[in-house]
Order: structure tokens, then sequence, then C-alpha cells
């Protein structure tokens, strides 16, 4: 085991990959935790951190890769030494920024530590031939075999490749696929209690940021490079909230009004609950629900953050009836399988499964269910999820006006993207090559007044 108080970025790369391969644990929390028990500078952390979601994203194309030029079965190489191997190909195939010389050294350097001398050779031989041969690299043929030329190529899931595949179909799945491996953008949502979309823009571009706004909410402004708005001490003033664009639009469908009752059944951390406040004036009610007392304690804490008083916090289990009058808006973003962020969190491609999303998607019915018989006559019910599968978005959103005759249909903010041909005025799928934010699924239904 490698000492993890040390410096150099590759070698504890490899053994945080080690980690999420034998532990399961969260790739984030890996990462913090190592960074923390570190003593790598902070453009060492950079690289640390490139390789580490890097790897894990690219993973089944690097092995793919390095199969075609491997003597060895990838099964019979030595788990690290595998790293070694994955992390060095990551690095010639996809980081310009280092040097080819550097990458295959600094892996032989790796392997030795980890092994011995032929290892080593083997690993340098191996490297060496991918960088010269990289051009001849092959693929199975997207016409004959669109299913696996996705997989290997953009080293997603099998099944996963086949769901998009039926749903958007080879040239669309492509351009998805592409848009989830690039570097996410940074984006944060302005608190307008607390400050100014144009005083926040030249905050940062005083700082040497480059800024843009959102390409659609009105609060929200993307911050290249992110580590401004990440370290920037304005976020811990409350001036703002990291938050993807496609997070944020979840609000501006709710459309809250000042001095109205709003649920928010599924809270946790609080960026939606804490958005709807601001949309209100910190004026009414916010009922902010969530299965977990330790995740609500993150929302009274981002509540108070961000100088918000109108959040009361609740714990409980929204796919379970829930005790509480009516409310004039409910949201339900759902517990879901997340995997319209998959650029921000590359592990989820390999820990979901389409058992699971057939379980998550009966879980939501579940609370869509309780929550419909807590919205006002005359009120709105958002449903949202962070996902990309019809299971979770559009069949669920069908299924809640067959299931229940009292609502209807109710139109989105009208600054929205116009819907594609196969959606309605009611329901959006955001997605990372169309819109430019998270993958995200938003639905709107009005309950019909007692005279109608």
């Amino acid at each position: 085991m490698i000492n993890m108080k040390q410096s150099d970025p590759r070698l504890l790369a490899v053994t945080a990959l080690q980690r999420f391969d034998e532990s399961g644990d969260f790739l984030a929390e890996i990462l913090d935790s190592f960074i923390d028990l570190s003593e790598l500078s902070r453009l060492d952390r950079g690289l640390f951190t490139e390789l580490v979601y890097g790897t894990v994203r690219m993973r089944l194309n690097l092995d793919y890769i390095i199969q075609q030029f491997s003597s060895r079965p990838l099964k019979k190489i030595d788990p690290a030494v595998r790293q070694v191997l994955r992390i060095g190909a990551y690095q010639l195939l996809y980081l310009d920024r280092v040097p080819p010389s550097a990458a295959v050294n600094e892996a032989v350097k790796a392997a030795r530590r980890l092994s011995h001398q032929g290892t080593a050779g083997f690993v340098n031989g191996l490297l060496r031939n991918i960088d010269r041969q990289k051009n001849r690299i092959t693929y199975p043929d997207p016409n004959q075999q669109p299913v696996e030329y996705l997989s290997y190529r953009y080293s997603f899931p099998k099944w996963m490749a086949e769901l998009c595949l039926k749903q958007w179909g080879l040239a669309e799945t492509e351009k998805l696929f592409q848009a989830l491996n690039e570097p996410p953008k940074t984006a944060l949502r302005v608190n307008t209690l607390h400050s100014s979309v144009d005083a926040l823009r030249q905050h940062f571009t005083a700082k040497g940021a480059r800024v843009e706004p959102g390409n659609f909410a009105p609060d929200v402004l993307l911050v290249n490079p992110g580590h401004y708005a990440v370290a920037d001490s304005l976020l811990a003033e409350g001036a703002y909230y990291i938050q993807d664009e496609g997070s944020a639009l979840v609000a501006h469908a709710v459309d809250p009004q000042p001095g109205e009752v709003v649920y928010d059944l599924c809270s946790a951390p609080g960026g939606k609950s804490t958005h709807m406040a601001q949309l209100m004036k910190n004026q009414g009610t916010i009922v902010a629900w969530d299965i977990s007392r330790e995740r609500l304690a993150k929302v009274d804490e981002n509540s108070q953050r961000l100088g918000i008083s109108i959040v009361e916090t609740r714990q409980g289990d929204a796919s379970a009836p829930l005790d509480a009058p009516q409310a004039d808006r409910v949201l339900v973003d759902a517990p879901c399988s997340g995997l319209g962020t998959m650029g921000h969190r590359p592990d989820i491609r390999w820990r979901k499964s389409p058992d699971e999303i057939a379980e998550l998607a009966a879980l939501q019915r579940k609370i869509l269910a309780n929550a419909a018989h807590v919205v006002k006559p005359g009120g709105r019910l958002v449903y949202s999820v962070c996902t990309l599968t019809e299971s979770e978005g559009p069949d669920n959103a069908s299924w809640l006006l067959k299931t229940f005759s009292e609502f209807v249909p109710d139109s989105l903010p009208p600054w929205f993207p116009a819907p594609s041909n196969t959606e309605s005025a009611w329901y959006r799928q955001f997605l990372p090559h169309r819109h430019g934010t998270d993958g995200f699924f938003i639905a709107s239904f009005a309950r019909k007044k007692l005279t109608e």
C-alpha cells in the first residue's frame, strides 16, 4: 500500500483508484479524503483530481485500448499495475498538457515501485506502443455494432448505450456521450437576496475569470476556471450557490410566489428549497422534507448561509402518506439514477443498473402519488429528476396524468427552451449536448379548481 502522505500525484491516483474499485465508496468522497491526507501541492492536486476522475470516466475505453496492445489478458495483470497502465494511457490519449515522455516515464517509475523491473519494462513497452500507434486504434463498426461502438469508444456500459440508442438513435447518442465526457462547466446561482447578477459578474471578471450568463436561467452565471467560484469568500458569505443550470431551472418551473406555502418533498441538501425562497423574496413558508435527519442539517446550514428564514425542515419519508395540510405548490425532486449528472460524477455510470432504474421509477411513482394529495385545488405540482431515462421521466409524468384525473398539464415558463418534436409544452428533457446543462427532466402539473 502506498503511503497517502506523499507528494506524487500519480502514485496517489493509483491508490485512490484501487480504493474505488475495492470499496464501492463514492469517488468524490475518496478524492476529498485523499487530498486532505496527502502532501500534494495545489498544482498537483489538480493533476491528481484529473487523473482519478478521467481514468474512472474513460475506464472501459482505456481497458479496450490497452488490451489491443497488451500481450497479457487484462485480468492477469496485477490490479495496481493495471491502474498504472490506465493512468498512463489516459495521459497519452486525453491530456494534451502532459508530454508523452513524462506520462510514460512516470508510469514506469510507479510500476517499478509497485512491482519489479520486469513489470516496469512491460509498462514501458506497452505505453510507448500506444503513443506511437494511437492513430491505428480501431473500434467496432458503428453501423454494424452500434452498442459496442458507443460503449468502447466513449466508455459507457453496454446497457446504457443500448438504452440511449433506443431513445435517441446513433447520431444523437454519440453527441450525448461526447458531451457527458467533456469537463463540466461551473455554474453558480446568484442569491438575489444578497447580491445581483451584474455585481457577481463584475466581481469574478475583475479576478480574471471568464464569466458568461446561463443559457436560460436569468440568475445563473458560468464561471471559468471553476476554482474562482469554488474558492471565493463570497460563497461562504451567501452571495451565491454552486448549482448546475439544469437544477436551477427546477425552482423557476415551480414559480413560487411571495406569501405562498410550498412543499419540497425530497429537499436535501437544499439547493432548490433555498432557490424557491429567494424567488419568493423570503416571504411565505417552505416546508423542506427529507428522509435523512443528517441531510436535513445541510438544508438548515445552506439556508442560514444564504440568509433565508422561511425554510422549515421536517424529517419524513415522502414515499409514505404525508400528514400535512395542502400547499399552494409542491416540488418532487425525486431520488433518481442521476445519469444526467455523469459529467460531474463519472463513477455513476459504473454504479447503476437497469434493475435499479426500474426500482427507482416505482419509488418515484409512490412519491408522486403522495405529493398529489397535498396540492391545493388550483395549485401546482412540479416533478423533476436529474436523469436521462424515459421510465424515470416522461413515463412517470404520463402515469401521473392517467392515475390522477384531477391533474392536468401545466405550462412551463415561456422563456424555457422550445420543446423538441417529441415533447409537449408542459415538460422538458434537458440534455448536455443540446442545452449545455446536466441532464434533467422537468414536468409541471396543475390541480383542477373545485369548480372545474
